[in-house]
């Protein structure tokens, strides 16, 4: 299962770096239907829970769903970028794992946009279908709960991930500050050492686990 997931992979990656900038009629357009994607992808959004703004503990997500937590990471030396995606369960269990470099020159706004994209895209791969999406971008995860705008740079792959949304049964988008992101953002950094992507099947990087451990003390400490 590892090696088709890393084979659909690297044949997505390869036609996305050969994608074609989107003229300004397109962008206008596509703005149209973002909107109308919105609408249809809020009636299964589930409710705004208080605790999702600001939050800077991990929590685990509802009985039966899944949380994806992503993040990105910029590598200005290379002029590359880093993706990090991690599914666990609600007794914060490992599913499954992923480090994705892309070889583009992103910026911040734009490689978060593309963690949360490609950490849906990873989710349905995975196949999950109740799902809580959580990344430490105030800005991103506004703009998917519709409280924001997308900026024209990001309005392709914001389209992108409303789209994906649809195909799932439940799913919810949470903020989350970075202290409570690390094992997402310790995945994003270890992309640099990747030759293009890596997944890993209800196993990480020790570094990870260490601090997904951490995650699952923490909250029994104050149970």
């Amino acid at each position: 299962m590892g090696h088709n997931l890393l084979g659909i992979w690297r044949s997505r990656n390869e036609v996305r770096h050969g994608g074609k900038r989107h003229p300004g009629l397109t962008i206008v357009r596509s703005s149209l239907k973002l909107l109308e994607d919105f609408q249809s992808a809020k009636e299964k959004l589930i409710r705004p829970r208080i605790e999702s703004q600001n939050r800077a503990a991990w929590k685990p997500p509802p009985p039966g769903s899944f949380k994806v937590n992503v993040d990105g990471a910029i590598f200005p030396k290379s002029k590359q970028s880093g993706v990090g995606v991690i599914v666990r369960d609600e007794e914060g269990n490992v599913i499954a794992a992923m480090s994705r470099k892309l070889r583009l020159p992103l910026d911040a706004l734009e490689t978060e946009a593309k963690a949360l994209e490609i950490g849906m895209e990873f989710a349905k791969e995975v196949g999950l279908r109740d799902v809580v999406f959580e990344g430490d971008s105030q800005l991103i995860i506004n703009v998917v709960r519709g409280i924001g705008e997308a900026k024209a740079s990001i309005l392709n792959v914001i389209h992108g991930v409303l789209r994906t949304a649809q195909r799932f049964r439940t799913f919810d988008f949470l903020h989350i500050k970075r202290q409570g992101n690390a094992p997402a953002h310790l995945l994003a950094q270890h992309a640099q050492n990747v030759e293009d992507v890596i997944v890993w099947l209800e196993d990480c990087p020790s570094q990870v686990a260490h601090a997904c451990a951490h995650d699952v003390s923490f909250l029994q400490h104050f149970e």
